[in-house]
């Protein structure tokens, strides 16, 4: 199985790319919340009006182990910038256990 995650710096750039769209956050806000060595999990996307992908992230925040979840409209060109697919090699997960 794959997974679409960023780095901190990752969701701070796509957060900066989504502003003015129907679906963003305040960078500010996030960039003092969010963990600076988080890794963030893209759990749904959507391309949205032909220009632009509609993006749901699992983000890890400081000194929290419960994600929070946050709505980005972003570039398509933005996402494939700063995103990288993982295998998570997890044969539970797989077998839905």
């Amino acid at each position: 199985m794959k997974a679409t995650v960023t780095n901190t710096a990752g969701i701070l750039y796509l957060a900066e790319n989504s502003k003015g769209r129907n679906r963003s956050v305040d960078g500010l806000t996030l960039m003092e919340t969010v963990d600076p060595k988080g890794m963030h999990v893209l759990s749904f996307s959507l391309p949205h009006n032909d220009v632009e992908m509609r993006t749901m992230w699992l983000c890890k925040m400081k000194d929290s182990n419960e994600p929070q979840t946050i709505w980005l409209d972003v570039d398509f060109d933005a996402l494939r910038e700063c995103t990288t697919d993982i295998d998570t090699n997890n044969k539970e997960v797989e077998n839905g256990k």
